[in-house]
């Protein structure tokens, strides 16, 4: 490790983990959102399909503006430690796969360093992921899960379902973070790089904005369809003994989701994913790419 590459790293961390935690104050309703959308009739067949607005006017109807906001705690957590490891680990693990000194890292290599630390962002978080779906999954009152916040959550999690439970969908998780991590990062840190180097934009906020809703879209076509199975899985009821009544496993509820639903039933919710997500990550990496100049002036 070169002199002050391990303080940089430190600084990249810090940052990653601050700036999604504040932009999920924002855009947690269009999750909430995304979330209900995903698991309306589930196991159902393809049933009506309720608009983003109607969905919207549900949950405010059963709760307020505190439904809308449902699981925002758990959101900021997992936001916060989640990134953490998937935008923070992205530069030390590519930095392994790649010597600078040789030029531009390939497409490939940041492919790579994206989907592994995506995949332990999402295993390290699983619990934490999965009482927030929960969370905002019975905001319009479609489950039994009654967590009152972050903690009560991962207890009532952990004794009632124990520590394979709190894992619980771990595999699928770890396809979805890897799914769209790689895509979005790549995407993002090649936009940015070609607009520099051609002189289209400057490494200023406006590039910035752009490369998040470029890397935000790239990813969430790879990864949508992981999402909407993850949630399914996530909130659907258990027998006493643990398991699904919906779907047993991963590949169950892909092979029934597209005999009841169709292809397109694996793209439900997926407007209002980008919605969430876009705007999400415009935040994040505007505040990450300041938050990194705070830290390290002598770069600008």
């Amino acid at each position: 490790m070169k002199d002050g590459q391990g303080v940089q790293y430190a600084k990249n961390f810090f940052a990653s983990s601050l700036s999604p935690g504040l932009a999920v104050l924002i855009t947690n309703p269009v999750e909430v959102v995304k979330v209900r959308q995903q698991i309306e009739n589930a196991g159902k067949g393809k049933g009506p399909r309720s608009s983003m607005l109607t969905v919207v006017r549900q949950i405010y109807s059963a709760g307020g503006v505190g439904g809308l906001q449902a699981g925002l705690q758990m959101a900021v957590v997992r936001e916060s430690s989640k990134a953490f490891f998937r935008i923070g680990a992205f530069q030390p693990i590519l930095d392994q796969l790649h010597d600078r000194s040789l030029g531009p890292p390939p497409v490939y290599k940041r492919m790579a360093a994206g989907m592994f630390s995506g995949a332990v962002g999402s295993l390290v978080c699983n619990p934490i992921e999965l009482v927030k779906t929960r969370q905002q999954g019975a905001s319009a009152g479609d489950t039994s899960y009654k967590y009152r916040g972050p903690i009560h959550g991962l207890r009532k999690l952990h004794a009632t379902e124990g520590v394979k439970g709190m894992w619980r969908g771990t595999g699928i998780s770890m396809i979805r973070s890897a799914s769209v991590t790689g895509p979005h990062l790549t995407t993002y840190s090649y936009v940015k790089e070609v607009f520099v180097e051609k002189q289209w934009m400057r490494d200023s906020t406006p590039l910035h904005i752009l490369a998040s809703l470029c890397g935000g879209f790239t990813g969430i076509v790879c990864n949508h369809p992981f999402d909407l199975v993850r949630n399914r899985l996530y909130n659907q009821p258990l027998t006493a003994d643990g398991k699904g009544v919906l779907y047993d496993g991963v590949r169950d509820c892909m092979k029934k989701l597209a005999k009841t639903e169709g292809l397109k039933g694996f793209y439900r919710g997926f407007v209002a994913h980008y919605m969430r997500v876009g705007p999400h990550y415009v935040i994040t990496f505007s505040i990450l790419e300041q938050v990194r100049k705070a830290l390290s002036p002598s770069e600008e």
